[in-house]
C-alpha cells in the first residue's frame, strides 16, 4: 500500500532531510481527504505492524472516532461540534493521525476526520460522544460513515537537557523533520530541559532512533542523551507480543444513523 511506500521513502530521504533546515511541508488542499494526507505524511505503519521494541508503558490503548463526510460538508464545523460535545461531556477530544487505524480499517472508512479520546475513555464513551456531537441536530446528515475503535498508540515523551530549551524548540520546529516523522507533537519548555510529547501511530525502532538523533543533532549532543519515557504516567502499558494484528472482519465502519 502507499502508506508503506511513503514511510520507506521518508527513511531513505532522512540523511538529505537532516542536511538542511527546511520548513514543515504544507498539506495540499485537495483530495484524498485531509486525514489520509496526514496519515501518509506522519506514519510509519504499512500493511503490517512495524518492528517495535519500545512497548510496555510506551504503548497504550486509546479510543478514536473516525468520520467520513459527504463532499459538501464543512470539515471545520464538524470538528467544532465534536470538540464542543467533548467539553460538555467531560470527554475532550484531540487530533490524531488517521494512521492509528489498522490499514484495513483505514481503507474501508477513508476518514476525513479522526480524533482521540482521553486515556480512560471507553468504546461506549466514544459512541455516546458521536451521538451527541453528530446526530442531535448538529451535522448528522453530513456523516457518510463513522467508526469508534480501540487502537494502539505510541505514547512518548522525548526529553533533552539543555540550557536553551526555548531556542532549541524553535530550531526543531523550523527544521521540520519532526513534523515529517511524527505529524502531531507538542513541545513543552521546562527549566533547563525540553520535552517533546507524542501520541500517535506506532513508530518503528528505526524511525524512533532517527527522531532521537534529529533532536540531539539540533542540540549538538549525543543521541543517547535524549531519553524516551511514557507520556502518560502509571499503568503497565501494552506488550505487543500479546496483541494480535487485527483480523479483516474488524475493518467495516458503520454507516451513520445506526443505534449503538
Amino acid at each position: 500500500m502507499r502508506f508503506a511506500a511513503r514511510a520507506a521513502a521518508l527513511l531513505l530521504l532522512w540523511p538529505a532531510l537532516s542536511a538542511c533546515a527546511a520548513g514543515a511541508p504544507t498539506t495540499p488542499a485537495a483530495e484524498p481527504p485531509r486525514a489520509l494526507l496526514v496519515a501518509e505524511a506522519g506514519s510509519d505503519v504499512g500493511n503490517d505492524r512495524p518492528q517495535v521494541s519500545f512497548d510496555g508503558p510506551l504503548v497504550r490503548h486509546r479510543i478514536v472516532l473516525g468520520v467520513r463526510l459527504y463532499h459538501r460538508v464543512d470539515l471545520a464545523a464538524v470538528r467544532r461540534h465534536l470538540a464542543r460535545a467533548g467539553e460538555r461531556s467531560h470527554t475532550p477530544v484531540s487530533p490524531i493521525s488517521a494512521s492509528v487505524l489498522d490499514p484495513l480499517s483505514l481503507e474501508a472508512l477513508e476518514p476525513d476526520l479522526v480524533v482521540a479520546l482521553p486515556p480512560d475513555a471507553t468504546v461506549k464513551d466514544g459512541w455516546r460522544l458521536m451521538d451527541r456531537a453528530l446526530r442531535r441536530g448538529h451535522g448528522g446528515d453530513d456523516v457518510r460513515a463513522e467508526s469508534v475503535r480501540s487502537v494502539l498508540v505510541h505514547d512518548l515523551r522525548f526529553t533533552i537537557r539543555t540550557d536553551h530549551p526555548t531556542a532549541l524548540s524553535r530550531d526543531i520546529a523550523r527544521e521540520g523533520i519532526l513534523s515529517d516523522a511524527l505529524g502531531n507533537y507538542t513541545n513543552v519548555v521546562g527549566k533547563a530541559k525540553l520535552e517533546i510529547r507524542y501520541t500517535g501511530p506506532l513508530l518503528s525502532d528505526g524511525l524512533l532512533r532517527s527522531v532521537r538523533a534529529a533532536i540531539a543533532r539540533r542540540a549538538h549532543v549525543a543521541t543517547a542523551t535524549v531519553s524516551v519515557t511514557p507520556r502518560t504516567p502509571g499503568g503497565a502499558g501494552v506488550d505487543l507480543a500479546d496483541v494480535p494484528i487485527p483480523a479483516p472482519d474488524q475493518s467495516s465502519p458503520s454507516t451513520s444513523h445506526h443505534d449503538h
